[in-house]
């Protein structure tokens, strides 16, 4: 049984599909070398489309298989998420984060997939307009957590901070906000923050940052945030 995990949010521009590849470098390759997947269920198919530019301009070795997917692909009994489960250590899935607010919760298409993932992460960004739509979403998935819970595999929901700057009032309102969240719902939260580093926004699908430059900031910032990620997930 793999380890299903989605980083998700109805923001655009959060760091969504940044932080998959980010992760699922890392735990495909050493010290780690763990078996990865990664179900590109986007429409934009920014993941798949930026392996096959990857491939063309890196000599490495793909670590792990990316693909493209429908819903109807991912409910594939014999070659979507149920073979996937059974034949990766991590299945991770990129999903478009819209919700449709005249839609029920089980007709909303990231329930479908939110039905079957074991660690949702959900990135808060700093901005004037980035909690209304992030609080959205995180009430959509404690929906779909309180459905599952005690039916064998339950949805397990961690926010953290991405793009983080330290140094402006939005940064500071936001760890406010969060602060103020965590004592109206139960939902954890990473004590480290993903910084705004150049590095991450031009990461691709083929090299880790783990290991790359331990003490260069940026490599630093992710080394520690990846360890508490996978401490998570484990």
């Amino acid at each position: 049984m793999s380890k299903i995990i989605i980083f998700a949010n109805q923001k655009g521009g959060v760091g969504k599909s940044t932080c998959t590849l980010l992760a699922a470098n890392a735990l495909s390759q050493a010290p780690f070398d763990k078996s990865v997947f990664i179900v590109d269920a986007d429409k934009q198919r920014s993941i798949a489309r930026k392996r096959m530019a990857d491939l063309q301009v890196y000599d490495e070795e793909s670590p792990y298989q990316v693909q493209q997917m429908t819903v109807k692909d991912f409910l594939n009994e014999k070659t979507g998420i149920y073979k996937l489960d059974s034949d990766y250590d991590y299945v991770f899935i990129d999903v478009p984060g819209k919700l449709d607010n005249n839609l029920p919760i089980d007709q909303q298409e990231i329930t479908k997939y939110l039905q079957f993932v074991d660690y949702l992460f959900i990135p808060f960004v700093p901005g004037a307009f980035q909690m209304d739509a992030t609080m959205d979403f995180l009430k959509i998935a404690m929906k779909v957590k309180s459905q599952r819970k005690g039916k064998g595999r339950d949805l397990n929901i961690y926010g953290f901070v991405n793009l983080f700057e330290q140094r402006t009032l939005d940064d500071k309102f936001l760890l406010e906000e969060i602060e103020e969240l965590q004592t109206m719902i139960n939902v954890g939260f990473m004590e480290n923050k993903l910084n705004r580093y150049a590095l991450y926004r031009n990461t691709n699908t083929l090299i880790s940052f783990y290991e790359r430059d331990p003490k260069a900031k940026a490599e630093k910032n992710f080394k520690n945030w990846f360890l508490e990620f996978n401490k998570i997930i484990k």
